[in-house]
């Protein structure tokens, strides 16, 4: 497991298993880093901004949406943190929708939770 080198960070997961929201939320409690969970695509803006998240991870496909439609409506919406989309598959499709959104990433599942961590930890650090 790897060390908790920053203040607390708090992370935006939207991810509908809850299975895989526990083992992501207990690996990051081990660190020192928040998880705020959502298990559906937030429509409010204003309380995703005011869990005053530093990075993201967002499934592609949940039960009412899809992450990168979510994500693109977090961007017009002011919230421009880094995120991580998770996903068993991405298609042509998926691929076109995510063509032109910044600061994104793809991590496919499986994933290694200590990989999952390196991504975000690289992900938050700021620009040189």
């Amino acid at each position: 497991m790897l060390k908790n080198t920053h203040a607390q960070r708090t992370i935006l997961v939207v991810e509908d298993d809850s299975v895989l929201y526990e083992a992501i939320r207990l690996h990051f409690d081990r660190c020192g880093w928040n998880c705020e969970w959502f298990d559906h695509a937030p429509t409010n803006m204003e309380e995703v901004k005011e869990l005053g998240a530093d990075a993201g991870l967002i499934d592609v496909n949940l039960p009412a949406g899809n992450g990168i439609d979510l994500i693109k409506y977090m961007r017009a919406g002011g919230i421009d943190f880094p995120v991580i989309v998770m996903t068993g598959y991405i298609g042509a499709a998926e691929r076109a929708r995510a063509s032109g959104i910044e600061n994104m990433q793809v991590l496919m599942k499986p994933f290694d939770l200590r990989n999952l961590q390196e991504k975000l930890s690289q992900a938050m650090k700021p620009a040189a």
